[in-house]
């Protein structure tokens, strides 16, 4: 075993695969070859000379990318929960480093690697791969929600989220700063402190709204994962309902958010968002209550109406009927 200098490490895995005449067994969590045109054209020449190549990477919807490039250039991955080792040998050699196959690796990072190459410790490698890899493989893909909540756009899949949570007609667009959400029929912003990684929601409330929120509050703003308060305007400005995350976020490119964190944060917007929606509910239902009941007494009262003027009018046609006693023989 030999220690490799970091600017020797790229060099060496490309020598690797170069040399491969029968097979190729690449273990690398992470892939990403776009701006490594070395290492492509490596794997594709190794291919081409008909070099069996195995590649292992990690489980994970996150991770979609990494397996979906191998794949554009005719190489299958095989998916293994949890993998984190990184190493790479053929039937003459091996590399066992802290290199994932990514170019930002190759050409921004500190690595380390130490070179194999005696029989013994490629068996060790093989062995390695057979007892501990393997029986980690993974043979389904991960569903399609959770890819399509993994790639594309997180303001995207909040406004597809929040319509299909709302049953009502969603928009999510970004402007003046915040992400802006058009949904249940009122205003919402998403702020975020990118120093802090916190994120904030507020929803905009009319005066009479925002004198009924003190009372109605601890019927609608339960949610633990925000500390509420109400922001009240002077005249002539909106006041807004204010939710402050308490989860702090691991980034604040949504687009970039892990799978289960983007999953808690959608969930949590959209249970806010139905919250101020179930709020202004409350607030108008006395006055919803007391035009209903005014609506069905003044039904009633007509109804009541018809039904004696109809009633007259029979009355009315019966004394204008001809008696049949005076009638004539």
């Amino acid at each position: 075993m030999k220690i490799l200098p970091p600017d020797s490490i790229s060099s060496e895995l490309l020598n690797l695969i170069h040399s491969a005449n029968e097979y190729l067994v690449l273990v690398s969590p992470y892939v990403s070859l776009a701006q490594w045109v070395r290492l492509t054209a490596a794997l594709t020449s190794a291919q081409r000379r008909g070099v069996k190549i195995k590649a292992f990477v990690r489980y994970d919807p996150d991770n979609a990318s990494s397996w979906e490039e191998l794949e554009a250039i005719g190489i299958k991955p095989r998916l293994i929960a949890n993998l984190h080792a990184k190493f790479y040998f053929n039937e003459t050699g091996g590399l066992i480093s802290s290199l994932n196959l990514l170019s930002s690796s190759n050409a921004q990072s500190l690595e380390i690697g130490c070179k194999l190459d005696t029989e013994a410790e490629l068996q060790e490698l093989k062995d390695y791969v057979k007892r501990y890899i393997v029986p980690l493989e993974q043979t389904e893909r991960p569903d399609e929600d959770d890819l399509y909540l993994s790639k594309e756009k997180f303001t995207v899949v909040l406004e597809n989220y929040l319509g299909g949570c709302t049953e009502s007609r969603t928009r999510v667009f970004f402007k003046n700063n915040a992400i802006q959400i058009q949904s249940v029929e009122n205003s919402f912003y998403l702020h975020l402190d990118k120093g802090a990684n916190r994120l904030s929601l507020s929803a905009v409330v009319s005066g009479e709204e925002a004198t009924a929120f003190e009372k109605l509050r601890g019927q609608h703003f339960t949610s633990e994962q925000f500390d509420i308060r109400l922001d009240i305007r002077p005249s002539g400005y909106y006041s807004t309902v204010c939710a402050d995350y308490k989860p702090r976020l691991s980034t604040t490119y949504l687009d970039n958010l892990r799978l289960p964190e983007k999953k808690s944060l959608l969930d949590a917007v959209a249970a806010f968002v139905l919250n101020v929606r179930d709020f202004k509910d409350a607030v108008y239902a006395p006055k919803r209550a007391e035009r209903a009941a005014q609506k069905a007494a003044y039904e009633a009262s007509l109804k009541e109406h018809q039904a004696a003027k109809k009633a007259g009018v029979a009355a009315g046609l019966t004394e204008l009927a001809p008696n049949q006693d005076n009638s004539p023989a």
